[in-house]
């Protein structure tokens, strides 16, 4: 680490309201063992930014004053802490931002992203919109040989949308995407690459966003002018989808993916309410025999592991989703930019 300066300005969460960032000077962390010291190269913004930004209910209860956040992001390994042989100075990685204990029951049985102990790196603890950073070694994926590193920061994301379609059938089935912000965005595409017989996308009146939907593989995009449930319905010869995906965090469409579900389908929910609790219907969950379930996060690693294979294979068109690249500096602007909805996914990069 010798030559490395030891301070470093970080956009940090100083003051409780709306906004409320800063950029203020942190020491420069120091890898403990087991850790690494990332150098970042880009961070994007993700909807718990987005989130965070509003300061709303959700946010309040789990991200401490002055906290750097952001968390889907990437970098070169500049430092190793003690017993670290897993990387290298220089390694190109990706992070999984679930921190996990390793010992307790849900991690035995495989669920470590939902681990017992386990915090959120960049919303619980210091983050990545910031030049350095530690976090686990094991943390730290490597990026996939021929991986343009610029994308390296979308997998969180990615892995986000890959999870939640694996929670039903994909290949050959009929999918429903609900919310087409960049994680939707990422499941239309990723559910035609993984074979899906047709996916249908629907969002509520960005414009821009589905007409990008279309360009991923949508075979049927519907907006505000639509009965969704109707249309999902016809286009599904009146039984519904396979696997419904609910990335909105609306109520309204939390009710239309349950009601447009086929007969013991599945509605698979990576939402975040951020304001109160969603009403659901739940006598249409029962008497069609719906899988339920919650998504959180990436399984650790098989859904990495399908996301190296779809990402490695060209499968995934990273250059449409993420439609701007700025500076870190920019970091305010990039926020208000994804909350307007006109973009897809929007990439910090650090000049290192």
């Amino acid at each position: 680490m010798s030559g490395q300066p030891t301070t470093m300005e970080a956009w940090t969460k100083v003051r409780d309201e709306a906004g409320g960032f800063d950029l203020m000077v942190h020491d420069i962390p120091v890898p403990g063992p087991g850790e690494v010291l990332i150098q970042t190269k880009a961070t994007s913004v993700c909807g718990t930014d987005i989130h965070i930004w509003k300061w709303d209910d959700w946010s309040r209860e789990n991200v401490p004053l002055g906290t750097i956040t952001g968390h889907e992001t990437c970098g070169k390994v500049a430092g190793l802490g003690e017993g670290v042989e897993s990387h290298a100075i220089g390694d190109m990685v990706a992070i999984e931002c679930h921190l996990a204990c390793w010992a307790c029951p849900r991690c035995d049985e495989g669920n470590a992203h939902v681990c017992e102990n386990g915090s959120i790196f960049g919303v619980h603890g210091n983050g990545a919109f910031a030049p350095y950073f530690v976090v686990p070694a094991v943390n730290a994926r490597h990026v996939p040989a021929g991986l343009d590193p610029a994308h390296a920061s979308i997998q969180d994301p990615l892995g986000n949308a890959i999870h939640t379609l694996t929670g039903g059938p994909v290949e050959g089935a009929t999918v429903a995407v609900h919310g087409l912000g960049p994680i939707g965005l990422f499941a239309v595409n990723a559910a035609k690459a993984m074979g899906a017989a047709k996916v249908i996308a629907v969002d509520w009146d960005n414009t821009f966003r589905m007409e990008l939907a279309k360009e991923l593989g949508a075979d049927v995009v519907l907006g505000k002018g639509d009965d969704v449930v109707a249309m999902i319905l016809e286009a599904t010869n009146g039984r519904g989808v396979d696997n419904s995906c609910e990335f909105s965090g609306s109520p309204t469409a939390l009710s239309n993916s349950i009601r447009s579900t086929r007969m013991g389908g599945y509605v698979n929910i990576l939402s975040v309410y951020g304001q109160g609790e969603p009403k659901v219907p739940m006598n249409e969950v029962v008497f069609r025999y719906l899988h339920l379930k919650g998504i959180n996060g990436r399984k650790m690693w098989s859904t990495w592991d399908t996301m190296h294979d779809l990402l490695t294979r060209g499968a995934i068109d990273v250059d449409k989703v993420v439609t701007h690249r700025m500076p870190i500096t920019a970091f305010r602007e990039g926020v208000q930019l994804a909350m307007s909805g006109e973009c897809g996914k929007v990439v910090l990069d650090f000049d290192a």
